[in-house]
């Protein structure tokens, strides 16, 4: 056997292994998916791996992605992404908790808000992105801050994808207003619509 041919192999191997043991595996072969089990039903996803990162869940129906590295400089904090898996869950009441609702004439997400003053307050400041990934749709809202120092205030958001009878949602910071350069939401958006659900059957998205 040629020496030199089998150290490569044991490389590989020993490559594969350790990809395959960590929820990690290749697409397409630049791409890696990473993926989780959440503990219920329905609650199993994966994401492309597009920032050398990690996906873990520490908790029963919770999970994190985040990189090492930021995929762009900011003060705002670590890049992370933080999963809530909803199983069985009524579609509309989860998508208000996280502030949108279904506008079923135009058929597009829209922000929701709880009351009339909410809204004035809000809505110049409120935008809502569409989200579809492989076998699910949904939204993402972004809500700057309006109060406290101007240097420190923050573009807020909240998301949540549906698929079948589960939903996996969350909310953090993207950028800080006052630094644009800072903005972590296009890379936001692109974990997102990676997201697949792995053990529902499709058919079941909402359009």
């Amino acid at each position: 056997m040629n020496t030199k041919l089998s150290a490569t192999a044991v490389v590989c191997l020993f490559s594969f292994y350790f990809n395959t043991a960590n929820g990690r595996e290749n697409t397409n072969g630049t791409d890696h998916v990473l993926s989780v089990d959440m503990g219920h039903s329905g609650c199993s996803i994966s994401v492309i791996d597009f920032y050398r990162g990690h996906l873990e869940s520490a908790m029963i129906d919770r999970a994190s992605y985040w990189s090492d590295t930021p995929p762009v400089r900011s003060t705002i904090g670590d890049f992370s992404i933080n999963f809530k898996c909803n199983a069985n869950q009524n579609v509309s009441e989860t998508a208000e908790v996280y502030g949108a609702s279904w506008n079923s004439a135009e058929k597009y997400w829209v922000p929701y808000y709880s009351n009339e003053d909410d809204k004035k307050l809000l809505s110049s400041v409120s935008k809502v992105y569409q989200l579809r990934s492989k076998n699910s749709s949904g939204f993402l809202r972004t809500t700057d801050q309006i109060n406290g120092a101007e240097s420190q205030r923050v573009r807020f958001y909240t998301f949540c994808l549906f698929h079948d009878t589960a939903s996996v949602c969350g909310s953090g910071q993207s950028m800080r207003l006052e630094e644009p350069k800072g903005n972590y939401l296009p890379y936001i958006l692109r974990v997102l619509r990676s997201v697949s659900f792995m053990d529902s059957q499709p058919g079941k998205d909402r359009q």
